[in-house]
């Protein structure tokens, strides 16, 4: 019998998915999402993260604002902040047709800042610096104009605007931030303060023509540029910066950092404590060199004394500076020492001056490097010689003192200021305040508590006699 072959069949198994309708539905809703999603971000990265379409669209609001600045009721009041807006775009434009699109977007946001806070009539409130104190023949020009004014503490500065001092005068600057900008004799500068475009937040900054500043910032950076470079002084720090006739710079970090850098290009030179630099106009940077640090002062001490009388002589005495080779002292009735009773040269360590009329004085001292260029100076000390007229022994009376309200410089920062007797010290919060020889005094204080904060000013005349009044300053979130 045959014998049947078994056949094997081959067998597939094959899973079936069945999947609803709904299920169909969701799978295309995710999908959906993420071509949107996707699309989403190539227009951001391509359009949004462009800086070109960035620029167009600050310079589209910016204009559309001064449009409606110009229609505003508030146009005649504020001619001149149209005039800078204007400026501002039309840079704008200039930035932008040269490929600068991040200066183009700073530029069209200002442009677009100083007519909208112009609007809400707040344009000097919204200044980029102004006059702290002023000493001498001190002018300012405004962008918009081609006249000089004699300037004032508290007159405001925007961008663009000019600073010029003469001989034997001096100025302090204020910007919104705080930082200081002590301005020297026979200068001429301009405001160049910027906006951020990432963060719409001013930069401080001015443009040196000719002759020499003090840069001592706050929490945050700021510049000087000069011919041929720029000088970033870093947060907490100070640094002298001069432009001599021939356009070239000098640097000195007193304290803190300093970043130089040529105005064309190239790598910064950066710069500590006690180090300086010489930069040519067309920015080509020294070597980074030790400059002479000033000496201690000993005597006389801070705030002492002394009685006007026949044949008073004030003595002068500081410790001896390694390395220096000889002392440059100064003397004034002026604590910027726009003007100086005594600039003398020394070989020694002490120094005698004879004082025959009453008053506030502020001496300091610097030293002379190798090179026969003094460093800079020590900080001030002050003393005073009172007239005579009543002994400390009898005097019961205390000093008088006349507080001005406190005036808002911008965000925490106010000026306390007022005038008390010459010759009397002034605390504010227990801190000591320079007096000038007339008597008057103001301190920028900084609150950083939201709501009521307390101000106490206290008076002392040389007998001990004192005067105390309080203020309250009311600062905003």
């Amino acid at each position: 019998m045959a014998k049947k072959t078994a056949k094997r069949s081959s067998v597939i198994n094959i899973d079936w998915y069945l999947i609803s309708v709904d299920r169909l539905k969701q799978i295309g809703l995710v999908v959906l999402l993420l071509l949107l999603g996707g699309a989403g971000f190539w227009y951001w990265h391509n359009q949004k993260a462009n800086p070109k379409s960035n620029a167009e669209s600050a310079i589209a609001d910016a204009r559309q604002a001064l449009n409606a600045f110009a229609a505003s009721p508030e146009f005649n009041a504020h001619r001149n902040e149209f005039a800078r807006a204007q400026q501002k775009l039309d840079e704008a434009n200039a930035h932008f047709t040269a490929s600068r699109f991040a200066e183009a977007q700073g530029a069209a946001i200002e442009s677009q800042t100083i007519s909208r806070t112009a609007r809400s009539a707040g344009a000097e409130s919204e200044n980029d610096a102004q006059f702290l104190t002023v000493e001498g023949d001190v002018k300012f020009q405004k962008a918009s104009s081609s006249d000089w004014n004699d300037a004032e503490p508290r007159t405001p500065l925007f961008n663009g605007d000019w600073v010029k001092t003469g001989d034997r005068a001096s100025a302090e600057l204020i910007f919104s931030n705080g930082s200081l900008y002590t301005v020297g004799a026979n200068a001429l500068l301009e405001i160049y303060a910027g906006v951020n475009p990432g963060t719409t937040k001013k930069t401080n900054a001015v443009k040196m023509r000719v002759g020499s500043v003090e840069v001592a910032t706050s929490d945050d950076p700021s510049t000087v540029r000069t011919p041929g470079t720029q000088v970033v002084v870093e947060s907490d720090s100070s640094t002298q910066v001069g432009v001599d006739r021939t356009q070239a710079t000098s640097v000195v970090s007193v304290r803190g950092q300093a970043a130089v850098t040529p105005e064309a290009g190239g790598t910064s030179v950066r710069l500590a404590a006690g180090e300086k630099v010489n930069s040519t106009p067309v920015g080509a940077i020294s070597e980074v060199s030790k400059f002479a640090q000033p000496p201690a002062l000993v005597g006389p001490g801070d705030n002492q004394t002394f009685q006007l009388g026949p044949g008073l002589k004030v003595e002068f005495t500081w410790e001896p500076q390694s390395g220096a080779t000889g002392y440059l002292l100064q003397v004034s009735r002026s604590r910027l020492f726009a003007t100086q009773e005594i600039n003398s040269r020394r070989q020694k360590t002490t120094a005698s001056a004879r004082v025959t009329s009453e008053g506030a004085f502020y001496w300091r001292v610097a030293s002379v490097g190798a090179d026969g260029t003094p460093g800079p100076f020590s900080t001030f000390r002050r003393f005073r010689v009172s007239g005579g007229g009543k002994s400390s022994s009898t005097d019961t009376t205390p000093p008088v003192l006349h507080l001005k309200a406190p005036f808002k410089l911008g965000g925490q920062f106010y000026m306390i200021a007022g005038s008390t007797e010459p010759g009397a010290t002034i605390f504010i919060n227990d801190e000591e305040v320079d007096v000038e020889s007339n008597g008057s005094f103001q301190k920028l204080v900084s609150f950083n508590k939201i709501g009521r904060n307390a101000v106490v000013v206290k008076a002392v005349d040389p007998a001990g006699n004192q005067t105390v009044q309080s203020q309250s300053v009311l600062v905003e979130e």
